[in-house]
């Protein structure tokens, strides 16, 4: 009789050659730091991958929130916790490569204290204005905000946050005068927008694609390489004649920097088994989450990547938060 699909994802993993290097591990439950509150996009990638990793490794993965400092409080306990595997961090790329560029002092340096494990899924930003804004592409906004300079808002989750960087290289190279309007939170923003005072957001599907299908808000590009699956009928940036307006985007898991290797290695294997689980990947699926494995050493060039990518765009606004 053949094993179900759930116990053939768990099966090879119990044998592998890094968890017979590491006898013991794991002999307890394992940590999952989230640095954002409840509910949010950062939770639905992280539960059910640490509900997964839990069956495949036989101890729980217990998600613990430590909302704040855009993430920095959670990363913060990931980089002060013990190198012995029994806690790791979610993060995002903005998070783990953008965090250092804007905060004048971390209590972390995330270099020396934090070391990638693995990326889960990537996803794509979406430039949305409401449906009655007479504008059905990036040129036509882009000639609006020319004819009206300084009369368009556009609302951010906050200061600093990878909407609104997105929203700063947007508008340089759009040429464009466009008033920045940082919200606590993107839902506070979008209430604005559908009550008229906001003309631009930029957010992820989560929030774009109920919008859209309620058809109170229009998605005028997604910047990314290509069309987002879920959302095929919105052009990218760069089918609209702006080839360098990319601002990719990916979530993934860090660990204390100087946790073993071979420990390392069980961990980075539990997440690419969660990932091919269909359970898991239903789920995802459902929320328009796009899987994006990559293993610990490419997510370490991911960042280097993305660091190199931000830095000018940061010097030039001059954005620096305490």
């Amino acid at each position: 009789m053949s094993l179900p699909r759930r116990a053939l994802l768990a099966a090879p993993l119990l044998a592998t050659p890094a968890l017979a290097q590491v006898a013991g591990f794991p002999n307890r439950p394992i940590r999952l730091v989230v640095g954002f509150p409840p509910g949010g996009g950062s939770d639905l990638v992280s539960r059910p991958i640490a509900q997964r990793m839990g069956e495949i490794l036989g101890q729980p993965v217990a998600v613990e929130n430590r909302g704040g400092a855009n993430g920095n409080l959670g990363l913060d306990a990931v980089a002060k916790s013990a190198p012995d595997g029994y806690t790791f961090g979610h993060v995002n790329n903005s998070v783990i490569a953008v965090n250092p560029l804007l905060y004048r002092s971390l209590p972390f340096d995330p270099v020396r204290d934090l070391a990638p494990l693995a990326t889960a899924t990537v996803g794509g930003l979406f430039v949305m204005v409401p449906a009655d804004l007479p504008v059905r592409n990036l040129q036509e906004f882009i000639a609006l905000a020319k004819q009206r300079p300084g009369q368009l808002n556009f609302g951010s989750g906050g200061p600093g946050s990878i909407t609104h960087l997105a929203f700063e290289l947007f508008t340089r190279q759009a040429g464009v005068n466009v008033v920045h309007v940082p919200y606590r939170g993107s839902a506070p923003a979008l209430q604005d927008m559908l009550g008229g005072r906001v003309q631009l957001m930029i957010d992820g599907i989560n929030l774009a694609k109920a919008q859209v299908d309620s058809g109170r808000v229009r998605a005028l590009a997604i910047l990314t390489p290509q069309r987002h699956p879920m959302m095929p009928d919105v052009p990218t940036a760069r089918e609209q004649g702006m080839p360098d307006l990319v601002v990719p985007g990916w979530q993934g898991f860090v660990i204390r920097a100087g946790t073993p290797e071979s420990i390392k290695q069980v961990l980075q294997e539990a997440i690419r088994a969660s990932l091919e689980d269909p359970g898991v990947q239903e789920t995802f699926r459902n929320q328009a989450i796009i899987i994006g494995y990559n293993d610990r050493e490419t997510m370490g060039r991911m960042i280097a990547e993305e660091t190199a990518r931000w830095r000018p765009v940061i010097e030039q606004v001059g954005i620096r938060l305490d």
